[in-house]
């Protein structure tokens, strides 16, 4: 699965998966060193609880638009209607850029 790294509570990066857990990065791994929010990175389910999954990278993170994109889907799944209609505005004018060039 790819997954967004997004910051935690202070220093910590995590994820969530779309019902809401959160997804924990194995700290033993030796991407997680990599690891920074913003990023995605593809990853395995090592570990599944009911509130939180622990996860291990099994390729090295990358940045770019295919993260921007994945963050912004995942705002636009929100109950805040807000925040989904801005991240859809986004997402429809990142389609435009794409097939422009």
């Amino acid at each position: 699965m790819t997954v967004l790294v997004l910051k935690g509570k202070g220093d910590s990066i995590i994820s969530r998966m779309k019902d809401g857990r959160v997804i924990l990065f194995n700290r033993e791994n030796v991407l997680f060193a990599e690891l920074e929010p913003g990023m995605t990175v593809r990853a395995k389910v090592s570990f599944i609880a009911q509130n939180y999954i622990i996860v291990d990278p099994v390729e090295p993170p990358e940045r770019g638009i295919e993260a921007i994109k994945l963050g912004l889907g995942m705002v636009s799944d929100t109950e805040n209607w807000e925040n989904a209609v801005m991240a859809n505005a986004l997402l429809y004018i990142i389609e435009l850029l794409e097939s422009a060039v």
